[in-house]
């Protein structure tokens, strides 16, 4: 059964058990049918060419980012311009991520994608995890660890394919230390990243950063468990396509909206016009 309003999408919240273990985690997606993967995997083109999307908008755009000193923060950046990036944007707030589910009415259902991921998983934006997933995308097309996965730990960073990833990685952080795990390479994280974008504050965001599955082609998987869709019965956050009109009136009322989520002054020009008009 689908939801058609506010109270019933808060009745299959009060269903969800707390952890002290894990965190929740909501993601919307206006077609119930979206997979979930990061942008710059839609297409095999985005994929091939994700080095030099990084490095082309980074040239283009060099004074936007004089701040933004890791990968992981230029990523951020990029996701929030637009750009195809190994980011998902997440949320901690369920309405938030009700409210992108109605944003879009089309021809089918949306769905609220509710996140329960382990602590363990969960890191800061200066995490050394971070830092190498997210240095992947500076790496070319040919990036893989198939070939060099089960040697030793020095043999495996000895290979020029992670020794090139290192170099990446102490542009931004010299003090790390030349060693990295292959399971880093193949994991999906959640990231807690700064406060420091108006956009990120309103909408309570983070990120899943994507690593991958054996080479660049293939992105890592979420793990099955942390979807509480999946993993929790009798937990249904299919919302109704004829009912997402509705649902934003009622989140408009609760201050959620296109002028709230979106600070910025073109976002505020066009929902006044919509309102007034």
């Amino acid at each position: 059964m689908s939801i058609k309003n506010i109270a019933e999408f808060i009745t299959e919240l009060k269903k969800i058990p707390k952890s002290k273990f894990s965190e929740l985690y909501f993601r919307g997606h206006s077609d119930i049918d979206y997979q979930l993967v990061p942008g710059i995997y839609r297409t095999r083109n985005l994929i091939n060419n994700e080095h030099n999307l990084f490095k082309e908008f980074l040239l283009r755009t060099s004074s936007d980012f004089l701040n933004d000193k890791s990968a992981l923060e230029k990523l951020v950046k990029m996701q929030h311009y637009g750009l195809p990036t190994r980011l998902l944007d997440i949320t901690t707030n369920p309405l938030v991520a009700l409210y992108f589910t109605c944003s879009e009415k089309g021809k089918k259902d949306g769905n609220v994608i509710a996140f329960k991921i382990p602590k363990k998983d969960i890191k800061y934006y200066d995490s050394d995890t971070a830092s190498i997933i997210s240095n992947i995308a500076k790496r070319d097309n040919k990036f893989e660890i198939n070939r060099i996965k089960g040697l030793t730990v020095k043999e495996f960073n000895d290979e020029d394919e992670i020794a090139y990833l290192i170099h990446e990685i102490k542009e931004e952080k010299s003090y790390f230390q030349s060693i990295i795990d292959e399971k880093d390479i193949e994991r999906v994280i959640a990231v807690k990243v700064k406060q420091n974008n108006g956009r990120i504050i309103k909408q309570s965001g983070a990120f899943l950063l994507f690593g991958i599955s054996g080479k660049k082609s293939i992105p890592a998987k979420i793990p099955n468990d942390w979807i509480l869709n999946l993993d929790l019965k009798g937990v249904d956050f299919k919302i109704d396509n004829d009912s997402k009109d509705e649902i934003l009136e009622e989140l408009n009322v609760l201050g959620i909206s296109e002028a709230t989520l979106f600070p910025e002054l073109d976002n505020q020009a066009k929902y006044l016009k919509k309102y007034y008009g």
